[in-house]
């Protein structure tokens, strides 16, 4: 299923030359990590920058984060946030200034789990980042993940998956006021089900 980038003249274009980029580069194996990931966290981005009136400068910088905060996931999954910096520094070095450069690089760095946001742009990005955590799709988005995680051998049975992902909800947080109020309740109660599913099954 492909998913459509909402509000699509608020992107300057530097991020449909990401876009485009990443998909003649992106592994097909990246079922979670995915073109259509990327966009549902623009998406996400979208909503935060409408419910707070970022203006319209600090909105572009969101956005083009948003767009390129898996852009290492080119080259590999390992520190992916670092090599996306990296991958990035050539579509930015003509259109952007240093402290806007760094702008972006911080909320890139945000998404990194754990995550440690330090300013108020660098939560919206976190946060969307994850914002299925407390979705109606977060089954069909995990999936995915478990997918791909099994693709790099790094969960080998469904015991190693579920403990994970009980693991991880128990951990994670939300930042932002807005992903507080409306995510917080749903991705506790998909904690519950998933902890109430592993009562239920015989490993």
């Amino acid at each position: 299923m492909f998913i459509a980038l909402q509000n699509k003249s608020a992107y300057p274009q530097i991020c449909f030359d990401l876009l485009s980029y990443m998909r003649g580069k992106l592994p097909d194996f990246l079922t979670y990590h995915s073109i259509n990931h990327i966009i549902d966290v623009a998406n996400v981005c979208d909503d935060y920058i409408k419910f707070y009136d970022i203006d319209n400068e600090h909105g572009k910088l969101i956005r083009i984060a948003a767009i390129s905060h898996d852009l290492g996931f080119v080259a590999s999954p390992k520190d992916h946030e670092e090599r996306g910096i990296l991958e990035i520094k050539p579509f930015l070095k003509d259109s952007l200034d240093t402290t806007e450069i760094e702008t972006i690089n911080g909320m890139i760095r945000a998404t990194k789990v754990p995550q440690q946001p330090k300013t108020f742009f660098e939560e919206i990005l976190a946060d969307a980042d994850l914002d299925y955590l407390g979705r109606a799709d977060y089954d069909t988005l995990s999936y995915g993940l478990y997918k791909e995680l099994k693709h790099y051998k790094a969960v080998k049975t469904d015991k190693e998956w579920l403990d994970l992902q009980i693991n991880f909800l128990e951990n994670h947080q939300y930042h932002t006021s807005y992903a507080k109020e409306h995510r917080s309740n749903k991705k506790l109660k998909k904690m519950e089900e998933l902890k109430e599913r592993k009562l239920r099954l015989k490993f």
